[in-house]
């Protein structure tokens, strides 16, 4: 088992409050977390803020985009990886993704992985492309990557699809990998055949039960001949450190993503915020973190993301350290 930090480039609104992240904390957290034996960096993505969001916050959420943001920490690491949880791709233009990818992995010497997805909000992807409201965003990402795949692998590429058109197009420089992976963020039956047709690994945030939604995703990888341990599994978690179960419970309520989620639904009571977190996401003392993660070692070698809950970036640098002393050399590979 490998363990990843959320990097905190667009998820003010959400897990953090407004004006969490200052533009010198992104270097430090990307070097503590290398030095303290992270395998990589999760920064999510958002171009404009959702309305879910928006009806939450009286001030706009600072999005700072993810790979102009993992540019910005490549001279101070060597070795975490730099991956991308995910990046909407709908929102984006191919081959200008494609050119950005491409000079990131070779600007960080081969540690970019292209996390991709749908995006939870449609809404987002309506305000951006109104032209385009109605469209299937997952035909969308299906023929991006099929495209992203031309362009990082061919002297000159050309595609016709319904929503991605472009024709000889040269992409240099290629990506340093040689083939650079691609994970799609999926659950449910279609996007889990899409994972296996499609991906080098699956990225699934706290599902209940994530070890049946593995099952089922293995059984997709099956039915079309492919080698199921051939897909990188990758878990991502809200987790809240405490030193023991009060001071955990304590510290989530007061959190923007306990915030949020009363603000939407304000007719929850105390116990059913913290049960609702409580079945997804670990919570509590160390030792109560260790027991919550422990069963996901029997999905072989993963990767858990975790997306540190709190209210201000000292409360992150002090959690990584403390899951790295107390949590990890119980769980890792």
């Amino acid at each position: 088992m490998r363990f990843g930090v959320g990097f905190p480039s667009c998820r003010e609104g959400t897990a953090y409050p407004v004006n969490y992240t200052q533009p010198r904390d992104f270097p430090r957290i990307a070097r503590r977390a290398e030095e303290l034996g992270y395998d990589s960096l999760w920064a999510n993505d958002h171009l404009c803020t959702p309305a879910d969001i928006r009806s939450t916050l009286d001030v706009a959420p600072r999005f700072f985009e993810p790979l102009v943001t993992y540019a910005s920490v490549v001279g101070v690491t060597e070795r975490i990886r730099l991956v991308c949880g995910v990046i909407i791709v709908p929102e984006r233009e191919p081959v200008l993704l494609a050119k950005q990818a491409a000079t990131l992995d070779v600007l960080s010497g081969g540690r970019l992985v292209l996390g991709t997805g749908i995006g939870s909000s449609k809404d987002e992807f309506e305000a951006i492309y109104p032209r385009l409201m109605g469209a299937n965003r997952g035909t969308i990402l299906d023929e991006t990557v099929e495209a992203l795949r031309l362009l990082f692998s061919e002297r000159s590429a050309s595609y016709e699809g319904k929503y991605v058109q472009f024709n000889d197009v040269e992409l240099a420089p290629k990506p340093a990998q040689e083939r650079l992976p691609i994970y799609i963020s999926a659950n449910g039956p279609v996007g889990l055949k899409r994972v296996a047709r499609l991906a080098d690994g699956w990225i699934v945030g706290a599902p209940g039960d994530p070890l049946a939604v593995q099952r089922e995703l293995y059984e997709a990888a099956n039915a079309i001949g492919r080698d199921p341990q051939s897909i990188a599994v990758n878990f991502q978690v809200n987790i809240c450190f405490g030193k023991d179960q009060a001071a955990a419970e304590e510290k989530l309520l007061r959190s923007q993503h306990i915030q949020r989620a009363w603000a939407r639904r304000p007719e929850q009571s105390r116990e059913q915020v913290l049960e609702n977190f409580r079945r997804g996401n670990p919570m509590g003392s160390p030792q109560q973190i260790i027991d919550r993660l422990a069963p996901l070692q029997a999905a072989g070698d993963v990767t858990v993301a975790l997306i540190f809950l709190g209210q201000a970036v000292e409360e992150l640098m002090d959690d990584m350290e403390r899951f790295a002393q107390d949590v990890m050399p119980h769980l890792s590979a």
